[in-house]
């Protein structure tokens, strides 16, 4: 009989610790400010596409990165307590693509598929 209360006592502590971590995390989650900014961002194709939004996939604090191939217009939505939009233009410089204010590294950029190397805007 002792088992069994014990039993139900860790039981109980455990469920009871679960349920405040998830409600902590979840206000927390609902009390950031999250910041929606547009920006130009130079490529040409589908694959340019999934490397510019894939490169803030996973980012801690943003939970938006969609790229217009049409327009060069890339959307982001993200924490400003987390991550800077200058952070978000590097890492999008980073893996090859220039936007209106950072500049990818010429090393980077000439190692791009030749369907995406686009016509880089003058420095």
């Amino acid at each position: 009989m002792r088992k069994i209360i014990l039993i139900i006592v860790i039981v109980s502590a455990f469920l009871g610790f679960s349920v405040n971590a998830q409600g902590q995390g979840h206000e927390a989650h609902n009390s950031a400010e999250f910041k929606n900014d547009v920006f130009t961002v130079y490529g040409n194709c589908g694959m340019c596409e999934r490397t510019i939004e894939g490169s803030l996939k996973g980012v801690e604090g943003v939970t938006l990165a969609d790229w217009d191939k049409e327009t060069d217009q890339m959307t982001v939505s993200y924490n400003p307590e987390l991550i800077t939009l200058d952070a978000i233009k590097q890492k999008v410089a980073d893996v090859g693509y220039d936007s209106d204010t950072h500049r990818a590294k010429d090393e980077v950029y000439n190692s791009l598929p030749g369907c995406c190397q686009y016509d880089r805007p003058k420095s």
